[in-house]
């Protein structure tokens, strides 16, 4: 990707971040997956992301769909929004970009919340799953350079849970390595050399 489009990603992420952050300023939500992984590790969004993550009790859901329709920039993806995820697009500059919104089940009795669809998009069955321990997240706190956007109470120690040890070491994305779930917990696993060669490839042809 170019470096100018890679900074207009940036550029336009981080103000979606701060439109929908605004939005959602009076239901409690926190930034999730590469969003927080680059507002945590790199104190900003990462180069090249064309969406912002953010994680929200289901039980609001009918409250931030309303919510949402009162910025008409951002429309709803239909074909991969489901019961448990909804996608809003936003065109700028000749640039689509996506918000992504993982609605969360919290039961009181348990010491996690469960988020269902994830990066594997199979909410259907519980082994796909990801338990985020509560303890790392409640009760959320607001970002210190950007006050209005909220984290996880323990962004670092998330980070760890989502991309392991290695999680300050950049990777690219769906090249470098691949997500798996196991016990509803995530596992990175680094592509070989060969093998991000040939995912690179393939990405270079399935977007020309």
């Amino acid at each position: 990707m170019l470096k100018s489009k890679s900074k207009n990603f940036q550029s336009i992420n981080l103000q979606n971040l701060l439109t929908i952050s605004k939005i959602l300023s009076k239901i409690e939500h926190f930034i999730c997956y590469g969003t927080l992984l680059g507002m945590t590790r790199d104190n900003k969004i990462i180069p090249g992301d064309d969406d912002v993550d953010l994680l929200i009790n289901y039980k609001y859901k009918n409250r931030v769909l309303k919510k949402m329709i009162s910025n008409k920039s951002f429309k709803i993806n239909k074909k991969v929004s489901n019961k448990f995820f909804v996608q809003y697009i936003k065109e700028d500059i000749g640039i689509t970009s996506y918000v992504d919104f993982y609605f969360y089940i919290d039961k009181p009795k348990n010491n996690y919340i469960i988020e269902k669809h994830n990066f594997l998009s199979n909410f259907k069955d519980p082994k796909f799953s990801i338990h985020f321990p509560k303890k790392f997240i409640f009760p959320t706190k607001k970002d210190k350079y950007y006050k209005i956007v909220s984290l996880p109470k323990k962004p670092e120690m998330m980070c760890h849970f989502l991309y392991g040890v290695e999680w300050k070491t950049p990777l690219k994305k769906n090249i470098s390595y691949r997500m798996e779930i196991v016990d509803n917990k995530p596992l990175l696993i680094k592509r070989s050399f060969l093998g991000s060669l040939t995912r690179w490839f393939k990405t270079k042809l399935s977007t020309n």
